[in-house]
Parts: C-alpha cells; sequence; structure tokens
C-alpha cells in the first residue's frame, strides 16, 4: 500500500471494519469473531496473500505432498512467520499465476465482539474474488486444495469450499493478485444502506447493488485507496446434498448482474473484455 493510514481510515472508518493491534508495520481488522481478517502493509515487496483455515496439520502435510507433485512450490511457515499471521501453523504456496495462498491452522480468535466504529451490517468474512493470469493451471491449483467448480460465467469460475455456492471467484486477467474481499452483511438492507453512505461519501461505487444469477448473491462493490476493492455481499446460494454438473452461463452483463448494474472501470468484473 502506498498509503496505508489512508486506506486504514477507509477501511475502517467508510467500510466499517474494526481496527487492532498493528504489529511490525501491518494495520490489521477484524470482521467477525477472528482476531484479525484483513492486514494492510507498506511493504510492497510483502504482496497479496490469502489465507485459507485447514482443519490440522495432518491436511497440511497431505496438501503440501499433492501441491509439490503437481509442481507448485509449498513449505512450512517459520515460528516467526507464523507468529505475524496469528496461527498455529501454515503451508505457503502459491498458484500458477504467483497468487500466495497461505493455508494455516489455528487461527487467533478474539475473546471480545466484534465492534466497529460504523455499523455497517457486517457479519463476518466471506469470501474473495482473485485475478488468473494462468486459468487451467489454477483450476488445477484450487481443485487440489478441494475447491469444486460451482458454475462458470464464460470462464470465470465460481469456486467452493463448503456449503455455501462460493467463497472464491476466479477471474481471467492480464494480471495477478486479489481482486476484491468481499463481506457478508445482515440482509439487503444493509446492502441499499451501504450504498447510499458510500454516495453521500463521494466513495466510488465499481459495481451494485446488483445480484448474481449464478449464486444468487447481492453485492456492492466499492473502491478505496490504491485501487482497493471491498464488497457487501449478502443471500448468497447454498449447495444442496445432491450433486449437479457445473452450469455455464455465458459472458454477458445478465449473467454477471440480472439487476443490471454494470462495473465501471474494472475490466474482470465486466463482460466487455
Amino acid at each position: 500500500m502506498d498509503e496505508p493510514q489512508t486506506c486504514a481510515r477507509f477501511v475502517s472508518d467508510i467500510f466499517g471494519l474494526q481496527q487492532v493491534a498493528s504489529r511490525d508495520g501491518e494495520l490489521a481488522f477484524r470482521a467477525d469473531d477472528r482476531f484479525r481478517t484483513v492486514s494492510l502493509s507498506r511493504d510492497h515487496d510483502d504482496g497479496t496473500s490469502i489465507g485459507i483455515e485447514a482443519w490440522d496439520d495432518a491436511a497440511l502435510q497431505e496438501i503440501g505432498e499433492r501441491l509439490r507433485a503437481r509442481g507448485f512450490s509449498a513449505r512450512s511457515a517459520s515460528p516467526e512467520e507464523c507468529q505475524r499471521r496469528y496461527v498455529q501453523s501454515a503451508l505457503l504456496t502459491e498458484d500458477a499465476s504467483g497468487n500466495r495462498i497461505d493455508l494455516v491452522t489455528r487461527p487467533t480468535r478474539s475473546g471480545r465482539r466484534f465492534f466497529p466504529p460504523r455499523d455497517a451490517g457486517i457479519v463476518q468474512f466471506h469470501g474473495i474474488g482473485l485475478r488468473s493470469i494462468d486459468h487451467e493451471r489454477d483450476l488445477a491449483f484450487w481443485r487440489l486444495l478441494g475447491a469444486e467448480v460451482t458454475d462458470w460465467v464464460g470462464d470465470i469460475a465460481y469456486l467452493r469450499i463448503d456449503r455455501l455456492h462460493h467463497r472464491i471467484a476466479l477471474y481471467p486477467s492480464q494480471r495477478r493478485g486479489l481482486l476484491y474481499a468481499a463481506f457478508e452483511v445482515e440482509a439487503l438492507d444493509q446492502i441499499m444502506q451501504n450504498s447510499y453512505f458510500m454516495e453521500d461519501n463521494q466513495v466510488r461505487i465499481v459495481q451494485g447493488p446488483g445480484r448474481q444469477p449464478a449464486s444468487q448473491q447481492i453485492f456492492l462493490h466499492v473502491e478505496g485507496p490504491d485501487g482497493l476493492i471491498l464488497s457487501y455481499v449478502t443471500g448468497t446460494a447454498k449447495i444442496g446434498d445432491r450433486p449437479r454438473p457445473a452450469r455455464q452461463f455465458p459472458l454477458t452483463a445478465t449473467s454477471l448482474c440480472n439487476w443490471g448494474s454494470e462495473s465501471k472501470g474494472v475490466p474482470e468484473l465486466s463482460a466487455k473484455r
């Protein structure tokens, strides 16, 4: 981040996350009962990393062996690296695009309830949108982690790792990196309230309010300093016990939002590429 303090004010005062104690120059925030969910750093070399909780150390070892057998890098985190991430253990890996993925066990929980400076209706961290420059190999990477494709919009893949329609959306792109981080809010009311709040505070709305036809997820994407995109979401469909094949939607505006909202200036979120 070029302006971590400016970003920090946006994340807390505007978007509605709770800032917590920082360490080693990082600015940390929480969105649920975990001690932290987002960290900002001025160190450009550190890059962006995505944390995903694994079951235990045996699961980390098994995943590491699968990844290395398919040519992906994977190494155990040092005690210092685990301490920085507030986790008990971690496997540090990268997908084919070079996006850093941290598989972790026992992330630190907070004994205090989530209490943000602004009531945006956030109840928990929800998921991510990720840019991919090597889509086929990146899909292979996520499948090795146990993710499954629920639906396609063009080549955009919605990936599930639990009973929700998706936690990860993989977008073909000309560059790697985090596209957006999504946070679940209580209901549609909070989506609309936050939309009006962003307009009143002259915050750029990238897309929304809108709804994805594939997942039924209602969303609002907003952009802060340094191009940081954060999202409010609600209503994501759940996957039942009966398996089904992934559905294919065409890459059209109505496949990305059936309410008619279109992305402004973010090509990965647009059907016009």
